[in-house]
């Protein structure tokens, strides 16, 4: 690229940036991962939420990173307009599009302004009527689609109609600068500030506290486990709708004080060492970054065979999975590697080798590919 060749400018669109009211996705997450491993000679980033200001945009602009709010409610046609004068006042060469109602206002407004518009799609979702309608009705408006497994690929084909030739599978990425096994003065200040006993071993999750997470039957295996394994602490790190109820299902089955909810934490990667297995019991997943994220710090994990989990590890070689609801198979597959130690590192060891595919760099450099493509740049 010379000198005279201006950047290209990405207006990355996402219906919120925070799932609670307050703390940041983690598709936010992601954008703030993503900025400082873009060439910022070629590339320049603005961030755009529909609604109202929220704590969570704060935190990405508290990166340095440009935040622009709609102030527009969810069906509010008025959208696209504004997106269409965001576009035009910032020079924008393509728009990125998180979520249905980014996607629905976003294509619309890119076809008005002539650029090309992307569709990134990180989760597999219920299919809702009214968002199949507008998802047919706006296929020919999608320049581009993302999907961050191939699970997802066949979602947006099959549930969102997106042309499968305009669809490009690529992973999300983990930085391995910032996630690897925390040190022991670390992980022992954490048991402290937890109030986790010495010998105790701990079987973690990191989670949002929603349904398809599974956290239910994480605390049903729990019930199990510790009936045999009583110095075992469950942590699930993480907040959401659910907290209550799940606390309450916790003391039911008389093991509340087995059970700690730390709410949403930003030193997950010590939390992650802490664990002695982490255990993912998903209903449904796109691209889990907190499976990778746990690979690399080096941790065994079990993990439920949904979405696509199964692209990113090998049962028995990397992780061990299990079917979803089962809750009496994640428990076996627990108590196993509170058992047998030595499958625990073999299982962990593996698993930080095999998580370097899904380098954060890997992502980028695909999507920096594919912005190029669609400016046609070489």
């Amino acid at each position: 690229m010379t000198e005279t060749t201006s950047r290209i400018k990405v207006l990355h669109i996402i219906d919120k940036f925070t799932v609670d009211g307050l703390n940041p996705t983690s598709c936010t997450r992601l954008f703030a991962a993503w900025v400082p491993h873009f060439d910022s000679k070629e590339f320049e980033m603005v961030f755009c939420g529909i609604k109202t200001p929220e704590p969570a945009g704060q935190w990405l602009r508290d990166f340095g990173n440009t935040v622009i709010y709609l102030n527009k409610g969810k069906f509010s046609p008025s959208t696209v307009s504004a997106i269409e004068q965001v576009i035009r006042s910032e020079g924008v060469s393509i728009v990125h599009l998180h979520g249905y109602s980014s996607a629905n206002f976003g294509r619309l407004a890119a076809a008005r302004c002539g650029i090309p518009a992307v569709v990134h799609e990180h989760a597999i979702l219920t299919i809702r009527p009214h968002q199949y309608c507008a998802d047919f009705l706006l296929r020919n408006k999608t320049t581009a689609g993302v999907a961050v497994s191939q699970a997802v690929k066949r979602f947006m084909i099959h549930g969102r109609s997106i042309p499968e030739q305009t669809i490009r599978v690529i992973h999300n990425g983990v930085s391995f600068d910032d996630f690897h096994a925390s040190s022991p003065d670390q992980v022992a200040a954490l048991r402290a500030e937890l109030c986790i006993p010495d010998g105790f071993s701990v079987v973690g999750t990191v989670t949002r506290l929603r349904e398809e997470k599974g956290n239910r039957y994480f605390i049903d295996a729990a019930a199990r486990v510790v009936h045999r394994f009583p110095k075992t602490k469950f942590v699930l790190i993480g907040e959401g709708p659910l907290r209550g109820e799940l606390e309450s299902q916790a003391a039911r089955l008389g093991i509340r004080d087995s059970v700690l909810f730390t709410g949403f934490r930003q030193d997950i990667p010590v939390c992650m060492s802490m664990f002695t297995v982490l255990v993912m019991p998903s209903l449904t997943e796109g691209f889990p970054l907190v499976l990778v994220e746990a690979m690399a710090v080096g941790k065994a994990v079990v993990a439920t065979r949904v979405g696509g989990i199964s692209e990113i590890v090998q049962d028995g070689v990397d992780a061990l999975l299990v079917p979803p609801t089962d809750f009496n198979a994640l428990a076996e597959k627990i108590e196993l590697l509170l058992t047998e130690p030595q499958t625990a590192r073999r299982i962990a060891q593996t698993a930080i080798e095999s998580c370097r595919r899904f380098s954060l760099d890997s992502n980028v450099r695909q999507l920096q590919d594919l912005y190029r493509q669609l400016v046609k740049r070489p």
